[in-house]
């Protein structure tokens, strides 16, 4: 099989667990236009960046960062993880990615989420209970955009339909578009539905729990007369040393103090000490953690449970120092990644 392997990153600035040190932002944006260029040299296929929007990302225009991604790469993928299309305008996005397709050779992707924080639902002024018809809405018309030349948008403001012809087109005949989800049923029935790949984030608890989900999403595709072999996409937090001990010592700090800054947790939060950290990287947990015999293990076991086609690592979380990033993306595409397709192949 073609079992793509890449990485992702939300760009957190995440203050040194030891030091409490803050990372400089600018740093931080040339830190992962060099992961990227590492996992190409390393063999890798695909890099995301997702959106997010405060004080401790630097992630807030995924396809800005991208772009500049596009003019050091020449054959990864580079897709949007995510997107966040209720805070976006999906006319100006369709826009925006098909301009990252051109100025990339055809490269371009989308996944695409409903995750606006509270404080960006606020700004926006959506109720919590209008979240999930804004994002359907915004949702349909991005793909009547893709599927449309010229498009025909009717909304609230013109008093009839206006015909735009959007220019440039994107390279690609069809502009890859996914859903991304953690695993909620309505997404996974509404991506079915659409014929829409799904990407599935999970950051912690049992990998198994995947596995009712992707089922779910084929039966669905079934029962939609849509084709059963839509991709699935996998993105779990990961991180590759030279032995098991290693990669959890240095790991485990930044992924906790990365947890804890998007929200509050219990010191005694029993997901982020270190007895549940190691939990999750062993056989059964999500975290894609160890050496790469650990590594390659975990991979293909997940894969064989839950089928999907791709898997995204996110090498950073919680803001690991940008040379154990690149150090265990090397590590990723040179020697796990070989070894995955070989076993899988």
């Amino acid at each position: 099989m073609n079992f793509e392997i890449g990485i992702f990153s939300l760009g957190e600035v995440v203050p040194d667990p030891v030091t409490g040190a803050r990372p400089d932002s600018r740093q931080r944006l040339r830190d992962l236009i060099e992961q990227a260029e590492a996992a190409e040299r390393a063999g890798l296929t695909v890099m995301g960046v997702g959106e997010n929007h405060g004080t401790d990302v630097v992630a807030a225009s995924p396809v800005v960062l991208l772009s500049a991604i596009a003019g050091r790469t020449h054959l990864l993928r580079l897709t949007t993880a995510v997107s966040v299309l209720t805070a976006g305008d999906p006319v100006r996005l369709y826009e925006q990615i098909a301009m990252l397709d051109n100025i990339s050779g055809g490269r371009a992707e989308l996944i695409v989420g409903r995750g606006a924080s509270r404080a960006v639902r606020q700004a926006l002024g959506l109720a919590q209970d209008d979240h999930d018809t804004v994002f359907e809405e915004k949702l349909r018309q991005l793909l009547r955009v893709r599927e449309t030349d010229p498009v025909t948008l009717a909304g609230p403001l013109p008093q009839h339909g206006v015909d735009l012809d959007l220019r440039p087109r994107p390279l690609q005949p069809c502009l890859p578009i996914w859903l991304g989800t953690t695993g909620t049923p309505a997404s996974v029935a509404r991506a079915a539905a659409l014929g829409l790949p799904l990407a599935l984030l999970r950051t912690h608890g049992p990998f198994a729990g995947a596995v009712p989900v992707v089922a779910a999403f084929r039966r669905a595709l079934e029962e939609s007369g849509r084709d059963v072999r839509t991709p699935v996409s996998l993105s779990v937090p990961g991180f590759v040393a030279r032995t098991p001990a290693q990669a959890r010592e240095l790991s485990h700090p930044c992924f906790a103090a990365g947890a804890r800054s998007h929200g509050p947790v219990r010191p005694d939060d029993p997901r982020w000490s270190r007895e549940e950290y190691d939990r999750e990287c062993g056989p059964a947990g999500t975290l894609v953690v160890g050496d790469v015999d650990e590594v390659v293990t975990k991979i293909v076991a997940q894969q064989r449970a839950i089928g999907h086609e791709r898997l995204l690592l996110r090498m950073d979380a919680g803001g690991l120092p940008h040379h154990l990033a690149l150090e265990s993306i090397t590590l990723l595409g040179a020697e796990v990644a070989p070894r995955v397709r070989a076993v899988l192949g």
